[in-house]
Protein backbone atom coordinates (compact mmCIF):
# COMPACT_ATOMS: atom_id res chain seq x y z
CA UNK A 1 0.00 0.00 0.00
CA UNK A 2 1.17 3.91 -0.67
CA UNK A 3 2.22 5.40 2.17
CA UNK A 4 -1.03 7.98 1.18
CA UNK A 5 -3.46 4.67 1.19
CA UNK A 6 -5.14 3.15 4.31
CA UNK A 7 -2.49 1.65 6.64
CA UNK A 8 -1.93 -1.79 6.51
CA UNK A 9 -1.04 -4.97 8.64
CA UNK A 10 0.23 -8.35 8.19
CA UNK A 11 -2.76 -9.85 6.78
CA UNK A 12 -2.73 -12.29 9.74
CA UNK A 13 -3.44 -10.69 12.78
CA UNK A 14 -6.73 -8.82 13.74
CA UNK A 15 -4.48 -5.15 15.08
CA UNK A 16 -6.38 -2.10 13.61
CA UNK A 17 -4.57 0.71 15.46
CA UNK A 18 -6.86 3.65 17.08
CA UNK A 19 -5.99 6.35 15.03
CA UNK A 20 -6.60 4.65 11.95
CA UNK A 21 -8.07 6.96 9.17
CA UNK A 22 -9.59 5.33 5.71
CA UNK A 23 -9.87 8.63 4.46
CA UNK A 24 -6.38 10.03 4.79
CA UNK A 25 -4.98 10.94 1.64
CA UNK A 26 -7.31 9.69 -0.65
CA UNK A 27 -7.45 12.74 -3.13
CA UNK A 28 -4.40 11.73 -4.78
CA UNK A 29 -5.78 7.90 -4.83
CA UNK A 30 -9.23 8.76 -6.10
CA UNK A 31 -7.98 11.00 -8.82
CA UNK A 32 -5.21 8.73 -9.81
CA UNK A 33 -7.91 5.89 -10.23
CA UNK A 34 -9.90 8.16 -12.02
CA UNK A 35 -7.42 9.20 -14.55
CA UNK A 36 -7.00 5.40 -15.08
CA UNK A 37 -10.99 5.71 -15.54
CA UNK A 38 -10.59 8.01 -17.94
CA UNK A 39 -7.75 6.51 -20.16
CA UNK A 40 -9.41 3.37 -19.99
CA UNK A 41 -6.33 1.05 -20.67
CA UNK A 42 -3.08 0.17 -18.25
CA UNK A 43 0.44 0.24 -18.88
CA UNK A 44 3.30 -1.67 -16.84
CA UNK A 45 6.07 0.64 -15.83
CA UNK A 46 9.01 -2.62 -16.43
CA UNK A 47 8.40 -5.80 -17.62
CA UNK A 48 7.59 -8.60 -15.05
CA UNK A 49 8.38 -12.37 -15.90
CA UNK A 50 5.62 -14.74 -13.86
CA UNK A 51 8.20 -16.66 -12.36
CA UNK A 52 9.54 -13.79 -10.28
CA UNK A 53 5.99 -13.23 -8.76
CA UNK A 54 5.39 -13.88 -5.30
CA UNK A 55 2.85 -16.36 -3.63
CA UNK A 56 1.48 -16.85 -0.71
CA UNK A 57 3.09 -19.01 1.00
CA UNK A 58 1.94 -22.50 3.27
CA UNK A 59 -1.49 -21.13 2.86
CA UNK A 60 -4.32 -24.01 1.80
CA UNK A 61 -5.88 -24.40 -1.28
CA UNK A 62 -9.53 -24.82 0.06
CA UNK A 63 -12.12 -21.39 0.02
CA UNK A 64 -13.02 -22.17 -3.76
CA UNK A 65 -15.22 -25.31 -3.91
CA UNK A 66 -16.03 -26.72 -7.50
CA UNK A 67 -19.77 -26.65 -8.43
CA UNK A 68 -21.73 -30.37 -8.14
CA UNK A 69 -22.98 -30.78 -11.53
CA UNK A 70 -21.92 -31.94 -15.37
CA UNK A 71 -19.22 -30.90 -17.45
CA UNK A 72 -19.32 -27.51 -18.79
CA UNK A 73 -21.66 -26.89 -21.39
CA UNK A 74 -20.26 -27.02 -25.02
CA UNK A 75 -18.20 -23.77 -25.88
CA UNK A 76 -16.99 -23.64 -23.00
CA UNK A 77 -13.20 -23.34 -22.25
CA UNK A 78 -10.12 -21.05 -23.07
CA UNK A 79 -11.14 -19.59 -26.72
CA UNK A 80 -9.33 -19.99 -29.08
CA UNK A 81 -11.47 -20.03 -32.12
CA UNK A 82 -12.78 -17.43 -34.19
CA UNK A 83 -17.04 -17.01 -33.53
CA UNK A 84 -19.26 -17.28 -36.50
CA UNK A 85 -18.77 -13.61 -38.17
CA UNK A 86 -21.14 -13.23 -41.15
CA UNK A 87 -19.69 -13.56 -43.82
CA UNK A 88 -15.68 -13.15 -44.66
CA UNK A 89 -14.80 -9.99 -46.55
CA UNK A 90 -15.29 -9.90 -50.32
CA UNK A 91 -18.16 -12.52 -50.05
CA UNK A 92 -22.25 -11.82 -49.50
CA UNK A 93 -21.73 -11.34 -45.87
CA UNK A 94 -19.73 -8.32 -46.38
CA UNK A 95 -19.86 -7.05 -50.21
CA UNK A 96 -18.12 -3.72 -50.09
CA UNK A 97 -15.00 -5.50 -48.65
CA UNK A 98 -11.39 -6.00 -51.11
CA UNK A 99 -10.84 -10.02 -51.11
CA UNK A 100 -8.89 -11.29 -48.74
CA UNK A 101 -5.49 -12.41 -50.54
CA UNK A 102 -4.95 -16.43 -50.84
CA UNK A 103 -2.96 -18.42 -49.34
CA UNK A 104 -2.13 -21.02 -46.24
CA UNK A 105 -3.29 -20.22 -42.65
CA UNK A 106 -0.50 -18.79 -40.47
CA UNK A 107 2.14 -16.56 -41.65
CA UNK A 108 3.21 -18.20 -45.24
CA UNK A 109 2.10 -15.12 -47.92
CA UNK A 110 -0.96 -16.03 -50.53
CA UNK A 111 -0.32 -16.02 -54.03
CA UNK A 112 -3.53 -14.53 -55.52
CA UNK A 113 -3.12 -10.55 -57.13
CA UNK A 114 -5.03 -7.79 -57.97
CA UNK A 115 -3.42 -5.24 -60.01
CA UNK A 116 -0.01 -6.78 -59.01
CA UNK A 117 -0.63 -6.65 -55.02
CA UNK A 118 -0.02 -9.98 -53.18
CA UNK A 119 -0.26 -11.20 -49.69
CA UNK A 120 3.48 -11.06 -49.84
CA UNK A 121 3.38 -7.26 -50.24
CA UNK A 122 2.32 -7.15 -46.42
CA UNK A 123 4.10 -7.25 -42.90
CA UNK A 124 2.37 -10.38 -41.81
CA UNK A 125 2.31 -12.58 -45.07
CA UNK A 126 -1.09 -13.72 -44.75
CA UNK A 127 -1.78 -10.80 -41.98
CA UNK A 128 -1.62 -7.08 -43.23
CA UNK A 129 0.66 -6.25 -39.96
CA UNK A 130 3.32 -9.15 -38.34
CA UNK A 131 4.16 -6.58 -35.54
CA UNK A 132 0.00 -6.99 -34.24
CA UNK A 133 -1.76 -10.28 -33.18
CA UNK A 134 -4.95 -8.30 -33.61
CA UNK A 135 -3.89 -8.03 -37.06
CA UNK A 136 -6.66 -7.81 -39.99
CA UNK A 137 -5.90 -10.41 -42.82
CA UNK A 138 -3.91 -8.98 -45.94
CA UNK A 139 -6.24 -7.05 -47.78
CA UNK A 140 -6.33 -6.98 -52.02
CA UNK A 141 -7.05 -3.58 -53.48
CA UNK A 142 -7.17 -2.96 -57.37
CA UNK A 143 -6.02 0.53 -57.09
CA UNK A 144 -9.19 2.33 -58.52
CA UNK A 145 -11.10 4.57 -57.59
CA UNK A 146 -11.94 4.88 -54.00
CA UNK A 147 -15.26 6.43 -54.12
CA UNK A 148 -14.00 9.88 -53.06
CA UNK A 149 -16.27 11.51 -50.39
CA UNK A 150 -18.20 8.51 -49.42
CA UNK A 151 -19.25 10.26 -45.87
CA UNK A 152 -19.00 13.02 -43.67
CA UNK A 153 -14.80 13.05 -42.59
CA UNK A 154 -13.87 11.39 -46.03
CA UNK A 155 -12.76 12.64 -48.87
CA UNK A 156 -10.58 10.52 -51.43
CA UNK A 157 -6.94 11.58 -49.88
CA UNK A 158 -8.05 11.52 -45.72
CA UNK A 159 -10.09 10.38 -43.37
CA UNK A 160 -10.82 13.14 -40.41
CA UNK A 161 -10.89 11.54 -36.24
CA UNK A 162 -11.27 13.44 -33.63
CA UNK A 163 -9.62 13.48 -30.92
CA UNK A 164 -11.12 15.67 -27.44
CA UNK A 165 -8.89 16.91 -24.74
CA UNK A 166 -10.39 17.34 -21.73
CA UNK A 167 -7.00 18.77 -20.07
CA UNK A 168 -5.22 16.65 -16.94
CA UNK A 169 -7.68 15.81 -14.64
CA UNK A 170 -4.63 15.93 -11.92
CA UNK A 171 -4.62 20.16 -12.16
CA UNK A 172 -1.59 21.76 -13.44
CA UNK A 173 1.74 19.70 -14.60
CA UNK A 174 4.23 21.44 -11.99
CA UNK A 175 1.73 19.95 -9.26
CA UNK A 176 3.05 17.37 -6.85
CA UNK A 177 0.08 15.19 -7.89
CA UNK A 178 0.82 15.35 -11.47
CA UNK A 179 4.79 14.36 -10.93
CA UNK A 180 3.88 11.67 -9.06
CA UNK A 181 1.31 10.37 -11.77
CA UNK A 182 3.63 10.50 -14.30
CA UNK A 183 6.48 9.08 -12.41
CA UNK A 184 4.00 5.93 -12.36
CA UNK A 185 3.82 5.90 -15.72
CA UNK A 186 0.04 6.83 -16.22
CA UNK A 187 0.62 10.00 -17.42
CA UNK A 188 3.13 12.04 -19.36
CA UNK A 189 3.39 16.20 -20.64
CA UNK A 190 0.85 16.58 -23.87
CA UNK A 191 4.00 17.52 -25.83
CA UNK A 192 5.36 13.62 -25.16
CA UNK A 193 1.91 12.37 -25.55
CA UNK A 194 1.27 14.28 -28.67
CA UNK A 195 4.76 12.82 -29.96
CA UNK A 196 3.82 9.20 -29.37
CA UNK A 197 0.34 9.57 -30.68
CA UNK A 198 1.45 10.98 -34.22
CA UNK A 199 4.32 8.25 -34.16
CA UNK A 200 1.69 5.57 -33.73
CA UNK A 201 -0.59 7.32 -36.50
CA UNK A 202 1.99 7.39 -38.58
CA UNK A 203 2.75 3.98 -37.92
CA UNK A 204 -0.81 2.64 -39.01
CA UNK A 205 -1.33 5.04 -41.41
CA UNK A 206 1.82 3.33 -43.03
CA UNK A 207 0.84 -0.21 -42.24
CA UNK A 208 -3.12 -0.69 -43.04
CA UNK A 209 -4.68 -0.74 -46.19
CA UNK A 210 -6.57 2.73 -46.46
CA UNK A 211 -7.40 2.65 -50.34
CA UNK A 212 -5.78 5.82 -50.99
CA UNK A 213 -6.82 7.72 -47.79
CA UNK A 214 -4.62 8.43 -44.77
CA UNK A 215 -6.06 9.22 -41.57
CA UNK A 216 -6.07 13.11 -40.20
CA UNK A 217 -6.38 13.19 -35.90
CA UNK A 218 -8.14 16.86 -35.22
CA UNK A 219 -7.36 17.63 -31.67
CA UNK A 220 -9.82 19.82 -29.96
CA UNK A 221 -9.99 21.89 -26.57
CA UNK A 222 -13.64 20.29 -24.97
CA UNK A 223 -16.27 22.41 -23.15
CA UNK A 224 -17.02 19.30 -21.67
CA UNK A 225 -16.25 17.88 -17.79
CA UNK A 226 -15.43 14.36 -18.23
CA UNK A 227 -15.42 13.83 -14.35
CA UNK A 228 -18.99 14.83 -14.26
CA UNK A 229 -20.04 12.95 -17.23
CA UNK A 230 -18.88 9.91 -16.36
CA UNK A 231 -20.97 10.46 -12.78
CA UNK A 232 -23.83 11.30 -15.45
CA UNK A 233 -24.04 14.58 -15.67
CA UNK A 234 -22.46 17.05 -17.94
CA UNK A 235 -24.96 16.87 -20.84
CA UNK A 236 -25.20 20.27 -21.99
CA UNK A 237 -20.63 20.43 -22.44
CA UNK A 238 -20.48 16.98 -23.88
CA UNK A 239 -23.64 18.29 -26.74
CA UNK A 240 -21.96 21.33 -27.46
CA UNK A 241 -18.36 19.40 -27.61
CA UNK A 242 -19.81 16.72 -30.17
CA UNK A 243 -21.79 19.83 -32.33
CA UNK A 244 -18.06 21.07 -32.72
CA UNK A 245 -17.15 17.35 -33.80
CA UNK A 246 -19.95 17.03 -36.26
CA UNK A 247 -20.62 20.56 -37.50
CA UNK A 248 -17.13 22.65 -37.32
CA UNK A 249 -14.26 19.39 -37.33
CA UNK A 250 -16.71 17.50 -39.62
CA UNK A 251 -15.19 14.29 -38.18
CA UNK A 252 -15.98 10.48 -39.06
CA UNK A 253 -15.00 9.28 -36.07
CA UNK A 254 -14.33 10.52 -32.62
CA UNK A 255 -11.79 8.26 -30.06
CA UNK A 256 -12.57 9.49 -26.90
CA UNK A 257 -16.03 8.81 -26.43
CA UNK A 258 -15.43 7.21 -22.20
CA UNK A 259 -18.85 8.92 -21.00
CA UNK A 260 -22.15 8.32 -21.57
CA UNK A 261 -23.52 11.75 -22.08
CA UNK A 262 -21.03 12.22 -24.77
CA UNK A 263 -20.96 9.04 -26.64
CA UNK A 264 -24.87 10.11 -26.70
CA UNK A 265 -24.40 13.26 -28.24
CA UNK A 266 -22.28 12.28 -31.18
CA UNK A 267 -24.32 9.32 -31.52
CA UNK A 268 -26.78 11.65 -32.21
CA UNK A 269 -24.96 13.45 -34.70
CA UNK A 270 -24.09 10.89 -36.83
CA UNK A 271 -20.44 10.61 -35.48
CA UNK A 272 -18.76 6.90 -34.95
CA UNK A 273 -17.85 7.22 -31.12
CA UNK A 274 -15.31 4.97 -29.44
CA UNK A 275 -15.17 4.29 -25.85
CA UNK A 276 -18.11 3.23 -24.00
CA UNK A 277 -17.57 1.43 -20.44
CA UNK A 278 -19.84 -1.58 -20.18
CA UNK A 279 -23.02 -0.06 -21.62
CA UNK A 280 -25.51 -2.63 -22.01
CA UNK A 281 -25.26 -4.98 -25.31
CA UNK A 282 -29.22 -3.62 -26.59
CA UNK A 283 -27.86 0.27 -25.69
CA UNK A 284 -25.01 -0.44 -29.00
CA UNK A 285 -27.57 -1.95 -30.82
CA UNK A 286 -29.87 0.81 -30.56
CA UNK A 287 -27.37 3.27 -31.22
CA UNK A 288 -25.82 1.02 -34.22
CA UNK A 289 -23.62 1.85 -36.70
CA UNK A 290 -22.20 4.79 -34.40
CA UNK A 291 -21.46 3.15 -30.32
CA UNK A 292 -18.78 1.20 -30.06
CA UNK A 293 -16.34 0.09 -27.14
CA UNK A 294 -13.79 -1.91 -25.82
CA UNK A 295 -14.28 -3.46 -22.62
CA UNK A 296 -17.08 -5.48 -22.56
CA UNK A 297 -20.82 -4.75 -22.06
CA UNK A 298 -22.59 -5.15 -19.44
CA UNK A 299 -24.58 -8.12 -20.27
CA UNK A 300 -22.08 -10.35 -20.95
CA UNK A 301 -19.94 -9.52 -18.35
CA UNK A 302 -22.71 -9.87 -16.04
CA UNK A 303 -23.81 -13.49 -17.48
CA UNK A 304 -20.40 -14.38 -16.83
CA UNK A 305 -19.92 -13.46 -13.61
CA UNK A 306 -23.27 -14.89 -12.44
CA UNK A 307 -21.82 -18.26 -13.87
CA UNK A 308 -18.33 -18.02 -11.86
CA UNK A 309 -20.02 -17.08 -8.55
CA UNK A 310 -22.17 -20.31 -9.08
CA UNK A 311 -19.40 -22.64 -10.11
CA UNK A 312 -16.75 -21.11 -7.72
CA UNK A 313 -18.96 -19.46 -4.64
CA UNK A 314 -21.77 -21.60 -4.83
CA UNK A 315 -24.71 -20.44 -2.92
CA UNK A 316 -25.29 -23.19 -1.06
CA UNK A 317 -21.56 -23.54 0.41
CA UNK A 318 -19.72 -21.70 3.26
CA UNK A 319 -17.92 -18.31 2.85
CA UNK A 320 -15.06 -20.41 2.96
CA UNK A 321 -12.58 -17.43 1.66
CA UNK A 322 -14.37 -14.51 3.79
CA UNK A 323 -11.42 -12.66 6.15
CA UNK A 324 -12.49 -13.82 9.35
CA UNK A 325 -12.66 -16.92 11.03
CA UNK A 326 -16.56 -17.08 12.08
CA UNK A 327 -17.78 -15.69 8.65
CA UNK A 328 -15.63 -18.95 7.09
CA UNK A 329 -18.20 -21.27 9.19
CA UNK A 330 -21.68 -19.33 7.95
CA UNK A 331 -23.58 -20.66 4.91
CA UNK A 332 -23.11 -17.79 1.94
CA UNK A 333 -25.28 -14.49 1.74
CA UNK A 334 -25.15 -12.45 -0.67
CA UNK A 335 -24.78 -8.65 -0.82
CA UNK A 336 -25.22 -6.41 -4.00
CA UNK A 337 -22.82 -2.71 -4.50
CA UNK A 338 -24.03 -0.98 -7.30
CA UNK A 339 -23.95 2.43 -8.32
CA UNK A 340 -27.77 4.37 -8.28
CA UNK A 341 -27.84 4.83 -12.23
CA UNK A 342 -30.13 4.14 -15.03
CA UNK A 343 -27.47 2.03 -17.12
CA UNK A 344 -26.05 -0.08 -14.11
CA UNK A 345 -29.76 -0.38 -13.08
CA UNK A 346 -30.53 -2.02 -16.83
CA UNK A 347 -27.65 -4.32 -16.52
CA UNK A 348 -28.73 -6.17 -12.92
CA UNK A 349 -32.11 -6.17 -14.31
CA UNK A 350 -31.07 -8.12 -17.27
CA UNK A 351 -29.03 -10.31 -15.31
CA UNK A 352 -31.58 -11.51 -12.59
CA UNK A 353 -32.96 -14.17 -14.21
CA UNK A 354 -29.67 -15.96 -14.62
CA UNK A 355 -28.90 -14.78 -10.88
CA UNK A 356 -32.48 -16.48 -10.03
CA UNK A 357 -31.72 -19.88 -11.65
CA UNK A 358 -28.10 -19.93 -10.03
CA UNK A 359 -29.92 -19.43 -6.70
CA UNK A 360 -27.98 -16.07 -5.70
CA UNK A 361 -30.05 -14.25 -3.50
CA UNK A 362 -29.24 -10.67 -2.40
CA UNK A 363 -29.38 -10.56 1.68
CA UNK A 364 -28.77 -6.59 0.89
CA UNK A 365 -28.84 -4.58 -2.36
CA UNK A 366 -26.96 -0.87 -1.66
CA UNK A 367 -27.60 1.73 -4.43
CA UNK A 368 -24.67 4.21 -4.37
CA UNK A 369 -24.47 8.02 -5.78
CA UNK A 370 -21.47 8.03 -8.36
CA UNK A 371 -20.59 11.50 -6.92
CA UNK A 372 -16.66 11.11 -5.55
CA UNK A 373 -17.51 13.52 -3.38
CA UNK A 374 -20.18 11.80 -1.24
CA UNK A 375 -18.46 8.34 -1.55
CA UNK A 376 -16.08 9.01 1.95
CA UNK A 377 -19.33 9.82 3.01
CA UNK A 378 -21.53 6.58 2.08
CA UNK A 379 -18.94 3.80 2.42
CA UNK A 380 -18.98 3.91 6.40
CA UNK A 381 -23.03 3.33 6.03
CA UNK A 382 -22.63 0.94 3.14
CA UNK A 383 -20.28 -1.66 5.07
CA UNK A 384 -22.59 -1.52 8.36
CA UNK A 385 -25.35 -2.10 6.27
CA UNK A 386 -23.73 -5.15 4.59
CA UNK A 387 -23.11 -6.15 8.21
CA UNK A 388 -25.99 -5.91 9.78
CA UNK A 389 -27.57 -7.95 6.83
CA UNK A 390 -25.56 -10.81 7.87
CA UNK A 391 -23.83 -11.10 4.60
CA UNK A 392 -20.67 -12.60 4.00
CA UNK A 393 -20.13 -11.75 0.23
CA UNK A 394 -20.32 -8.71 -1.19
CA UNK A 395 -20.76 -8.91 -5.22
CA UNK A 396 -18.83 -5.76 -6.54
CA UNK A 397 -20.47 -3.94 -9.72
CA UNK A 398 -18.78 -0.50 -9.06
CA UNK A 399 -16.31 2.33 -10.55
CA UNK A 400 -12.86 1.59 -9.19
CA UNK A 401 -13.34 4.05 -6.17
CA UNK A 402 -15.83 2.80 -4.34
CA UNK A 403 -13.66 0.28 -3.11
CA UNK A 404 -10.93 2.45 -2.06
CA UNK A 405 -13.49 4.04 0.70
CA UNK A 406 -16.02 0.56 1.25
CA UNK A 407 -12.91 -1.81 1.90
CA UNK A 408 -11.46 0.40 4.73
CA UNK A 409 -14.65 1.12 5.90
CA UNK A 410 -15.32 -2.75 6.71
CA UNK A 411 -11.97 -2.69 8.15
CA UNK A 412 -13.31 -0.01 10.61
CA UNK A 413 -16.44 -1.63 11.65
CA UNK A 414 -14.62 -5.06 11.74
CA UNK A 415 -16.50 -7.09 8.59
CA UNK A 416 -14.20 -9.35 7.02
CA UNK A 417 -16.35 -10.65 4.01
CA UNK A 418 -15.62 -12.34 0.86
CA UNK A 419 -15.29 -10.23 -2.42
CA UNK A 420 -16.23 -11.40 -5.53
CA UNK A 421 -14.84 -8.97 -8.01
CA UNK A 422 -17.15 -8.27 -11.27
CA UNK A 423 -14.26 -6.79 -13.46
CA UNK A 424 -16.25 -3.42 -14.05
CA UNK A 425 -13.91 -0.54 -15.15
CA UNK A 426 -10.54 -0.68 -14.18
CA UNK A 427 -11.40 -2.47 -10.24
CA UNK A 428 -9.56 -6.03 -11.68
CA UNK A 429 -6.93 -3.19 -12.32
CA UNK A 430 -3.17 -3.93 -10.32
CA UNK A 431 -2.80 -0.15 -9.61
CA UNK A 432 -6.69 0.42 -8.23
CA UNK A 433 -6.09 -2.90 -6.31
CA UNK A 434 -3.05 -1.72 -4.41
CA UNK A 435 -5.26 1.39 -3.68
CA UNK A 436 -7.44 -0.65 -1.40
CA UNK A 437 -7.38 -1.93 2.05
CA UNK A 438 -4.96 -4.87 1.95
CA UNK A 439 -5.83 -6.40 5.16
CA UNK A 440 -9.77 -6.85 3.31
CA UNK A 441 -8.39 -7.30 -0.60
CA UNK A 442 -6.57 -9.67 0.12
CA UNK A 443 -9.65 -12.14 0.60
CA UNK A 444 -11.53 -11.11 -2.89
CA UNK A 445 -11.53 -13.37 -6.10
CA UNK A 446 -13.43 -13.45 -9.36
CA UNK A 447 -12.85 -12.34 -12.99
CA UNK A 448 -11.03 -10.00 -15.10
CA UNK A 449 -11.30 -8.58 -19.00
CA UNK A 450 -7.91 -6.94 -18.28
CA UNK A 451 -4.63 -8.98 -18.54
CA UNK A 452 -0.97 -7.93 -18.20
CA UNK A 453 0.04 -5.77 -20.76
CA UNK A 454 4.17 -6.34 -21.07
CA UNK A 455 6.76 -3.33 -22.09
CA UNK A 456 9.48 -3.02 -24.59
CA UNK A 457 9.83 -5.42 -27.19
CA UNK A 458 7.24 -8.19 -25.82
CA UNK A 459 4.58 -5.12 -26.05
CA UNK A 460 3.30 -4.05 -29.82
CA UNK A 461 2.54 -0.73 -29.14
CA UNK A 462 6.35 -0.40 -28.15
CA UNK A 463 7.36 -1.80 -31.30
CA UNK A 464 5.11 0.02 -33.70
CA UNK A 465 6.21 3.36 -32.19
CA UNK A 466 9.99 1.62 -32.99
CA UNK A 467 9.20 1.51 -36.45
CA UNK A 468 8.73 5.38 -36.50
CA UNK A 469 10.96 7.05 -34.18
CA UNK A 470 14.23 5.87 -32.29
CA UNK A 471 13.57 7.92 -29.05
CA UNK A 472 11.75 6.22 -26.65
CA UNK A 473 7.13 6.86 -26.49
CA UNK A 474 5.43 7.69 -22.91
CA UNK A 475 4.52 4.68 -20.82
CA UNK A 476 0.98 5.45 -21.78
CA UNK A 477 1.17 4.74 -25.03
CA UNK A 478 -1.38 1.58 -25.26
CA UNK A 479 -3.93 4.23 -24.62
CA UNK A 480 -3.68 5.49 -28.55
CA UNK A 481 -2.55 2.07 -29.75
CA UNK A 482 -5.37 0.06 -28.86
CA UNK A 483 -8.12 3.09 -29.82
CA UNK A 484 -5.98 3.28 -33.68
CA UNK A 485 -5.55 -0.82 -33.82
CA UNK A 486 -9.70 -1.04 -33.35
CA UNK A 487 -10.17 2.06 -35.84
CA UNK A 488 -7.60 0.47 -38.18
CA UNK A 489 -8.83 -2.96 -38.37
CA UNK A 490 -12.57 -1.18 -38.91
CA UNK A 491 -11.42 1.37 -41.72
CA UNK A 492 -9.21 -1.32 -43.73
CA UNK A 493 -12.25 -4.48 -43.09
CA UNK A 494 -14.84 -1.66 -44.58
CA UNK A 495 -13.43 -1.27 -47.97
CA UNK A 496 -13.03 1.32 -50.40
CA UNK A 497 -16.72 2.64 -49.88
CA UNK A 498 -16.31 3.63 -46.58
CA UNK A 499 -19.50 4.88 -44.48
CA UNK A 500 -20.60 4.44 -41.16
CA UNK A 501 -22.69 1.25 -42.23
CA UNK A 502 -19.58 -0.53 -44.22
CA UNK A 503 -17.52 0.11 -41.49
CA UNK A 504 -19.76 -1.92 -39.15
CA UNK A 505 -20.17 -4.24 -42.16
CA UNK A 506 -16.09 -4.43 -42.07
CA UNK A 507 -16.11 -5.12 -38.24
CA UNK A 508 -18.43 -7.97 -37.98
CA UNK A 509 -16.22 -9.51 -41.09
CA UNK A 510 -13.18 -9.66 -38.82
CA UNK A 511 -12.00 -13.41 -37.94
CA UNK A 512 -11.65 -12.73 -35.11
CA UNK A 513 -7.92 -12.95 -33.10
CA UNK A 514 -6.12 -13.61 -29.27
CA UNK A 515 -3.81 -11.72 -28.27
CA UNK A 516 -2.64 -9.55 -25.55
CA UNK A 517 -6.24 -8.39 -24.26
CA UNK A 518 -7.89 -11.18 -25.02
CA UNK A 519 -9.89 -12.81 -27.65
CA UNK A 520 -11.17 -10.07 -30.14
CA UNK A 521 -13.91 -10.13 -32.34
CA UNK A 522 -16.99 -8.32 -33.65
CA UNK A 523 -20.65 -9.29 -34.55
CA UNK A 524 -24.25 -8.19 -34.66
CA UNK A 525 -25.03 -8.19 -30.81
CA UNK A 526 -21.22 -7.67 -30.66
CA UNK A 527 -19.90 -3.66 -30.71
CA UNK A 528 -16.61 -3.90 -27.88
CA UNK A 529 -13.75 -5.55 -28.61
CA UNK A 530 -13.20 -8.05 -25.57
CA UNK A 531 -14.78 -11.12 -25.55
CA UNK A 532 -13.21 -13.18 -22.76
CA UNK A 533 -12.18 -12.85 -19.71
CA UNK A 534 -9.78 -14.77 -16.73
CA UNK A 535 -10.07 -16.02 -13.11
CA UNK A 536 -8.40 -14.00 -10.65
CA UNK A 537 -7.87 -13.62 -6.95
CA UNK A 538 -5.86 -10.69 -5.65
CA UNK A 539 -2.38 -11.46 -4.17
CA UNK A 540 -1.08 -8.96 -1.72
CA UNK A 541 2.49 -9.86 -2.21
CA UNK A 542 2.90 -10.63 -5.74
CA UNK A 543 4.70 -8.19 -8.15
CA UNK A 544 2.46 -6.34 -10.19
CA UNK A 545 3.57 -6.12 -13.53
CA UNK A 546 2.03 -2.39 -14.18
CA UNK A 547 4.52 -0.76 -11.39
CA UNK A 548 6.78 -3.19 -10.17
CA UNK A 549 4.74 -2.92 -6.56
CA UNK A 550 3.33 -5.75 -4.03
CA UNK A 551 0.18 -6.00 -5.32
CA UNK A 552 -1.42 -8.37 -8.21
CA UNK A 553 -4.70 -9.77 -9.75
CA UNK A 554 -3.53 -13.29 -10.32
CA UNK A 555 -4.93 -15.88 -12.89
CA UNK A 556 -4.92 -19.57 -11.25
CA UNK A 557 -5.55 -21.12 -14.63
CA UNK A 558 -2.41 -19.09 -16.44
CA UNK A 559 -3.18 -17.34 -20.00
CA UNK A 560 -6.62 -19.52 -20.16
CA UNK A 561 -9.63 -16.84 -20.88
CA UNK A 562 -13.17 -18.23 -20.76
CA UNK A 563 -16.48 -16.49 -22.46
CA UNK A 564 -19.43 -17.07 -20.56
CA UNK A 565 -19.11 -20.19 -19.31
CA UNK A 566 -16.59 -21.29 -17.21
CA UNK A 567 -15.32 -24.85 -16.51
CA UNK A 568 -16.72 -26.01 -13.56
CA UNK A 569 -13.61 -27.75 -12.25
CA UNK A 570 -12.11 -25.06 -10.05
CA UNK A 571 -8.52 -24.45 -10.01
CA UNK A 572 -6.21 -24.45 -6.70
CA UNK A 573 -6.34 -21.15 -5.06
CA UNK A 574 -4.85 -19.74 -2.37
CA UNK A 575 -6.80 -18.69 0.91
CA UNK A 576 -5.05 -16.46 2.80
CA UNK A 577 -4.71 -17.18 7.07
CA UNK A 578 -7.95 -15.35 8.88
CA UNK A 579 -7.23 -11.74 9.36
CA UNK A 580 -10.01 -11.87 11.93
CA UNK A 581 -11.72 -13.94 14.65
Amino acid sequence: MTANGPKTGSGSGHERPADRLILRGYAPLAALVVLLLLVTMLVPSRPQKDEELTQFGGETTAGLAPAPGADPVAGSGPVGTAPTVPGPPGTAGNPNAPAVAAGAKGDRAGTAAVAGRTAKTCSGGAKQDANSAYSPPCMVWDGKDNGGATARGVTKDTITIAYRDIGNPLGDSDSELAKTAEQKGIVASPEASERTRAALLEYFNRTYELYGRKVKIVTYKGRGDAIKELGGTGQEGANADALKVAQEIGAFADMTAISQPYLDALVRQKVIAFGGLHLPSTYYRQRAPYAWGQLVDCTALLSSAVDLISKRLPPSGNATRAGSTALRQKPRKFGLVVPDDAVYAQCINEARPKLKAAGVNFAKEIRYSLEIAKLQQEAPNMAAQLKAAGVTTVVLVTDPILPFFLSGSATQQDFWPEWFLTGTVLTDADVAGQFYDQDQWQFTYGQSYLADIRQGQASESYRAYKKIRDDEPTMARDIDYYSLLMLFIGLQMAGPNLTPQSFQRGLFSYPGADGPLGHWSWGPNDYTAIDDAREIYYDRRALSAFNNQPGRYVSPSGTKRYRGSWPTQAPPVPTPPAAAP
